[in-house]
């Protein structure tokens, strides 16, 4: 799950310096729940284009991958006709909202196909989870969306018309001339190729799978379920032990194999065990379960998170993991010996579909690197004998961006690759061994002057317009960002050397590190632990004219809350009127009139609100609900024990909990265009549904996404007036016009 866990661990694989995915917790969407967006003030939908830029080619470790990949689809007639998709999955994944691309000739070229894949709003229903073709006919192509249910194309995806959009759907599985889909509305059965569905058991389910006629299926809460048609019963429950397993897990199935040969035999995936997806096996047809390979993942990969029977060998499970790919003899062994798989060039393995192809399976497989073409499953060797056929589609998770003034220099931080940088404004882009979700900058005035920082190796500066980093030294070595702060980078406007830095690694296996906030007088060279009174501060926000003012977002023993400073930080006011919530806040100070600042969180119910505060961070009044219940899984005060032995962060007192290690809030940034000088700045505030505008200081927010794929954002930057966001899906978006006051 955490590649920097990984290197901590030894494995050969860490020199990829990859990472798997963030821990959102797996549960599917309410049917019927709202995602439109509310506001204190009417809002609407403001005219703004936008132009994805990249990172196009990715690599890592110098190997041609893409973004994230959950579904696949080959037309067995045309092989290379092929579909892929990013979405949310069933486990503790990495988001996507990639939409579907297909390939027409084998992988050179991806293109989106969307036309009628849309959402009730309007938009594009890009956030996918699995795909399925049939291979009698081919042009017929389903697609299961988190948010709107199952959509159906009869031309091979050149159109697509929405059949059953009560509930989010996550899996397909076909038994002779019926369909089968799991979703929150429960399994739902088609017996006309997915032109319309019917429930026939109605318990959310997650996950289904099975051999001919024999089908089982996974449900949220870890029951098993099986039977065909109109007939299925419960039959037992994989055995969940929450003290066990990762902050933020649940115990929902994610994927169900069933043994070819002797279909009793029967194995599934859920949140549980030495790391984040633990293998379960039965060997009555799911009525009893046993946990298989406990305590051995750090050896062999973090987690079982994809699981597949061979088409050649019986009783060969294939199991791909984050950092490893191998299998064994699967016949309800608790201990099997693992063999190792065929070498890959991919390494957080989401799932596998096997063809048999001779004296061995080909393995299709989907992960955070791509889609990946393995036609030997089983082949022994160190070298990858594969193809990343997905390579050259732009579809990573972007993270977190800095820009130079002229827009042509622009570093980004994603998720599951470094940080890659582009010196021509998007048309070529480069990897930077920089670990991922890490933070980016460039010093004020000097764009010569680079700054990332991650959890795996602290504060790195490059002196050479972010062409070189070295590895840092000193001070800034030891600082470690938490990857759920907002802002753990600041300047002083006017001396841009004195900088500030917070430090606070990760409530995880990984790196240790000082909690604190740091300051620097020579841009990075030295710093100096300052006393401020936070006991884990993740924000930090200095007022474009006076670098006086500073605010500050902390977690403390009750959950989050804000303070601010007008002299530098030798008095600190706690704010009034902030809500504790569960993560750090996003703040933003309004350059034309610092008396205006915005902060923006997630309440317990879900909901994205703003905070407005007229008198510099002193007290602050709720205003705008910018996204009602942005489909946060599972409770945010909800305290989810750890395994022993993992570091916690101090208690904090109900109704909230410390973040679970990988749950990210729900809303991401906010920030003005810094160049505004009138009192209308605009100001742009982004989620995991949805990007929005206001023009009034916060008090109305129009959503600006219309025209883009993905709809899930994180980081914001300006440059002469165009807005940049990173996305989970497309990368960089740049507007393709100004966005005036």
């Amino acid at each position: 799950m955490l590649s920097s866990s990984k290197a901590l661990f030894g494995a050969a694989i860490a020199a990829l310096a990859l990472a798997a995915c963030n821990a959102t917790s797996s549960s599917l969407p309410r049917a019927g729940l709202a995602s439109s967006a509310r506001a204190f003030a009417p809002t609407g939908t403001a005219a703004l284009a936008f132009r994805a830029i990249g990172p196009s080619h990715m690599t890592s470790g110098g190997i041609p991958n893409s973004g994230k990949v959950n579904a696949f689809a080959v037309d067995p007639a045309s092989p290379k006709v092929i579909y892929m998709a990013g979405g949310r999955g069933t486990g503790l994944e990495s988001y996507s909202s990639a939409g579907i691309y297909r390939t027409l000739d084998g992988g050179k070229t991806w293109l989106p196909i969307d036309r009628g894949l849309r959402e009730a709003s309007g938009r594009i229903a890009s956030t996918v989870n699995a795909l399925w073709l049939d291979p009698l006919h081919p042009r017929v192509l389903l697609a299961a969306t988190q948010y709107a249910g199952i959509f159906r194309s009869t031309n091979g995806g050149s159109s697509w018309t929405n059949v059953n959009g009560s509930s989010g759907a996550t899996q397909f599985y076909a038994d002779g001339t019926t369909l089968y889909a799991s979703s929150a509305a429960g399994i739902l059965a088609s017996s006309d190729d997915g032109a319309s569905w019917q429930v026939v058991l109605p318990v959310a389910v997650s996950a289904i799978g099975g051999t001919g006629a024999t089908i089982y299926a996974g449900g949220l809460d870890g029951s098993i379920y099986a039977g065909a048609g109109s007939s299925w019963s419960k039959v037992g429950a994989l055995p969940f032990t929450p003290n066990t397993g990762t902050d933020g897990s649940v115990p929902a199935v994610h994927q169900i194999a069933v043994d070819p040969t002797t279909p009793t035999t029967v194995y599934a995936t859920s949140n549980d065990g030495t790391w984040d997806q633990a293998l379960f096996g039965s060997t009555d047809g799911g009525h009893t379960w046993a946990p298989i390979l406990q305590s051995v993942y750090s050896g062999i990969g973090l987690g079982t998170q994809a699981i597949a029977y061979s088409r050649v060998h019986p009783h060969r499970l294939y199991i791909g993991a984050d950092g490893a790919f191998y299998y064994i003899d699967a016949q309800g062994q608790p201990n099997p010996q693992p063999q190792q798989a065929a070498a890959t060039s991919i390494i957080d393995i989401r799932n596998v579909w096997t063809v048999a192809n001779g004296g061995d399976d080909r393995c299709w497989i989907a992960s955070d690197q791509g889609l990946d073409d393995v036609p030997a499953c089983s082949a022994t060797g160190n070298v990858p004998n594969d193809d990343v056929v997905s390579a050259s589609a732009a579809t990573g998770l972007a993270r977190h961006i800095a820009i130079a003034p002229n827009a042509r220099t622009l570093i980004v931080s994603l998720q599951d690759f470094d940080s890659h940088v582009t010196f021509d404004g998007g048309a070529h882009w480069s990897e930077r061994y920089l670990y991922e979700d890490g933070f980016v900058a460039l010093r004020p005035g000097d764009p010569q002057i680079c700054y990332a920082y991650d959890e795996a190796v602290g504060l790195s500066i490059s002196t050479d317009g972010c062409h070189s980093f070295p590895n840092p030294s000193g001070a800034g070595a030891t600082l470690i960002p938490s990857r759920l702060m907002t802002t753990p980078i600041a300047f002083d406007p006017r001396h841009p050397l004195h900088m500030y830095v917070l430090s606070g690694p990760i409530e995880a296996p990984g790196p240790n590190g000082p909690h604190g906030a740091f300051a620097s007088t020579d841009g990075g060279a030295t710093f100096t632990r300052l006393a401020w009174p936070f006991a884990n501060p993740g924000t930090i926000v200095v007022d474009p004219r006076n670098g006086n003012h500073i605010v500050v977002g902390d977690l403390s023993g009750h959950g989050s809350n804000l303070a601010v400073t007008f002299d530098g930080g030798r008095h600190w006011q706690r704010a009034r009127g902030v809500p504790s919530t569960q993560f750090w806040y996003a703040v933003a100070i309004d350059p034309a009139r610092p008396a205006t600042v915005l902060a923006t969180s997630v309440d317990a119910g879900g909901n994205v609100f703003v905070l407005r505060s007229l008198d510099g961070g002193k007290t602050f009044v709720r205003g705008a609900t910018v996204v009602n219940a942005p489909f946060v899984a599972g409770r945010l005060g909800e305290r989810h024990p750890r395994r022993p032995g993992l570091r916690r962060a101090p208690a904090m007192h109900q109704p909230f909990g410390p973040p679970p290690a990988f749950v990210y809030s729900p809303a991401r940034a906010i920030r003005f265009d810094p160049a505004a000088t009138r009192a209308d700045a605009p100001v742009v505030l982004t989620t995991q549904r949805g990007a929005y505008l206001s023009r009034n200081d916060g008090t109305s927010w129009q959503r600006i996404d219309a025209t883009t794929i993905a709809h899930s954002f994180w980081g914001i930057a300006w440059n002469a007036g165009y807005l940049y966001l990173a996305s989970d899906g497309q990368g960089v978006l740049r507007s393709t016009a100004r966005v005036g006051p």
